[in-house]
């Protein structure tokens, strides 16, 4: 196919694709769920918000997104920034949690209602390999594979990983009386003993 044939078709194309507008309304209505994914996976406050801000710019940036994708692809790019943040060479580690992280607001909940989930701090205390790990793949529900590419380690890493999450996790349900700490949502993760 020739370049101009190519060209034309995109053009043609062109409707779609989420454009700027509508990352910027997605980005609006999702807002509360985009903050409680940053803030789980990067464990402060601040950083999440630099987190959906850069995610943001990118999405915007990003005009090749189909309109039907255009959540997932925002939700993904919040993850690769916050993995950016935190595990990037050269820069300081977050270890000081602040804002909403330690009150335990607006952080999580299973249908991705406001509501908070009751205590995060389990969650936000975890290593950050660990934490990452559980977020993406328990969370979030993506495969061992698509956690170890987008965090750059081994399957065996990311199942090592995921396994310490799930173990201190379960221990902390189990511990919290049931749903107490994660609501009645996540008790299936632990009661059947990790998430497929």
């Amino acid at each position: 196919m020739n370049r101009l044939r190519w060209f034309d078709k995109r053009e043609s194309d062109g409707g779609r694709y989420a454009s700027k507008e509508e990352f910027v309304r997605l980005f609006e209505s999702e807002r509360r769920a985009l903050q409680r994914l940053a803030l789980l996976l990067t464990a402060n406050s601040e950083a999440s918000e630099r987190c959906l801000v850069l995610a943001l710019r990118e999405c915007i940036a990003n005009s090749s997104v189909s309109k039907d994708w255009a959540l997932t692809w925002a939700r993904r790019v919040v993850i690769r920034n916050a993995i950016n943040l935190i595990a990037s060479p050269g820069e300081q580690p977050f270890t000081e949690l602040n804002g909403n992280a330690e009150r335990g607001e607006d952080v999580f909940s299973e249908d991705g209602s406001p509501s908070p989930m009751p205590n995060p701090q389990p969650i936000l205390a975890l290593p950050d390999l660990d934490r990452f790990v559980f977020v993406i793949c328990i969370l979030e529900r993506h495969s061992i594979h698509d956690c170890a590419l987008l965090l750059g380690r081994s399957l065996r890493d990311i199942n090592e990983a995921r396994q310490r999450a799930t173990d201190q996790m379960k221990q902390v349900y189990e511990s919290n009386n049931d749903s107490l700490c994660f609501g009645n949502g996540l008790a299936h993760i632990f009661r059947d003993g990790g998430a497929g």
